[in-house]
């Protein structure tokens, strides 16, 4: 039995570089670094990159804390902590919300739309960086799969 465990092992292992959630959690990690880099290099030094899970999901006429959490599919605790260091860096900023008074509304202070306009342009870069690699037409080809995917999944 050892002698089958063990081929079914090696035959995994030969084709382990092959492995679709290897190959994204490579990319993944190297864009995230990519992104954090440029950041830092444009002053932004006290924003933690798994902050951006509240960012990217505020709406313009503010947003509340559980909706955060769902968009951002944490926990409504995890989302909480985000928004206290959020706050505490003067990224977003909260008050009451208007019908419901058990719930707050959080918005992006102007420290936090300058920040994301400059993550925006960051993306943008670290995009080009990558069709250069692949050429424009394959980057629109992976971004028309990722984005097919995240539809068939209902994430988007």
């Amino acid at each position: 039995m050892s002698a089958t465990i063990d081929a079914k092992y090696e035959a995994y292992m030969a084709e382990r570089s092959n492995s679709l959630a290897r190959l994204i959690n490579q990319f993944k990690k190297d864009i995230d670094l990519r992104i954090l880099q440029k950041i830092r290099e444009r002053g932004y030094n006290d924003f933690k990159l798994g902050d951006m899970v509240l960012l990217v999901n505020i709406d313009s006429h503010g947003t509340i804390n559980n909706d955060l959490a769902r968009k951002a599919r944490i926990s409504k605790q995890a989302m909480s902590k985000v928004v206290k260091n959020l706050e505490a860096g003067n990224y977003i900023s909260s008050r009451k919300h208007d019908t419901d008074n058990r719930a707050s509304l959080i918005f992006l202070t102007d420290k936090g739309k300058e920040f994301m306009i400059t993550v925006y342009e960051v993306v943008d870069e670290v995009t080009d960086f990558y069709a250069a690699i692949i050429g424009e037409e394959e980057m629109k080809h992976l971004k028309a799969l990722l984005k097919s995917i995240t539809v068939g999944l209902n994430l988007s």
